[in-house]
């Protein structure tokens, strides 16, 4: 066996473990939405059904975990994709948390034993996060050598489908986010739009629009439709331009603020903003956008020969 082949079956096993840790917070979730005594003051937010839904995608992601790994064991091509699918969210999760974790000031917490440890505790959360980045990086560079593609092939040389790899990635990744803009608008989540919050049904239909955006551009890719390439481009480019400039206007505190007085429980009253953590998700937010933005008009060719 290659040695490269047992770097591959590890990463199944590693997905294997990581599903089933998944599935079980999906299990707690359930539990604490359903099983424990209420809070004494009524929330504005409906606990049993967010935790049931993020329940329901805690499944989902544990059984795609589990299906892909089964999957590599039994040498499937289509296995090899959803890894890279994978690698690319842990990596992009994980770095987002390490470097909100490492440089994003908190709110100082009350003098005490516990408070003195709580830097040693973040630096630890962001090993962690640090950790996940790592192994992305790891599955991005070991699924994409030749010697993967041989496994997943038998011995033949692998030869990629007319749909760029980058393409298909991009098309998944718009897929799975599509249950997140349906949990946001259901919850009625603020949302900032070129500068303005949007609250209420306003916001409601912001994420439906976007949710429906993102069907028919995620199908439209795995399909090789131009119109959907430009599509998504556009979409990119309106949700860039979106937090840009929202993040230059002067009133960007102002709004942080507002979008935070209206999650009382999430934001208690008088906690100080949370601006630079939202300059961060900003910033990540756009940069992670423009690299599928890059691959999308270069991998125009494969569009034509289609």
């Amino acid at each position: 066996m290659h040695r490269n082949w047992i770097g591959i079956r590890a990463s199944a096993v590693l997905s294997i473990l990581g599903s089933a840790v998944t599935l079980l917070f999906a299990g707690l979730m359930l539990f604490a939405g359903f099983f424990t005594p209420p809070p004494a003051s009524p929330s504005p937010i409906p606990l049993k059904p967010v935790m049931a839904v993020m329940a329901a995608v805690f499944v989902a992601l544990g059984a795609w975990g589990i299906s892909t790994a089964v999957a590599i064991f039994l040498r499937r091509r289509w296995a090899r994709t959803s890894m890279l699918v994978f690698a690319v969210l842990l990596t992009f999760m994980g770095a987002s948390a390490m470097v909100a974790l490492l440089f994003v000031p908190l709110p100082a917490p009350p003098q005490s034993d516990a408070a003195a440890l709580m830097p040693a505790f973040r630096r630890g959360i962001a090993a962690f996060y640090g950790v996940l980045a790592a192994i992305g990086v790891w599955w991005l560079v070991l699924f994409n050598r030749s010697r993967t593609k041989e496994y997943f092939a038998g011995q033949a040389p692998v030869t990629e489908s007319a749909r760029l790899l980058s393409v298909g990635m991009i098309a998944w990744f718009l897929l799975i986010g599509v249950p997140c803009m349906a949990a946001l608008a259901l919850l009625r989540f603020p949302a900032m739009l070129f500068g303005a919050v949007l609250k209420g049904g306003a916001a409601f239909a912001l994420y439906a629009v976007f949710a429906a955006v993102q069907i028919y551009c995620g199908a439209g890719l795995l399909r090789l439709r131009e119109r959907a390439r430009v599509a998504t481009i556009g979409y990119i480019c309106f949700t860039i331009a979106s937090g840009v400039v929202s993040l230059i206007s002067p009133g960007y505190a102002e709004m942080v603020r507002q979008i935070e007085t209206t999650m009382p429980k999430l934001f208690p009253a008088g906690a100080p903003t949370t601006l630079p953590g939202a300059v961060w998700a900003t910033l990540l937010t756009a940069a992670f956008w423009a690299v599928f933005l890059f691959f999308l008009v270069r991998g125009r060719s494969a569009f034509e020969r289609s």
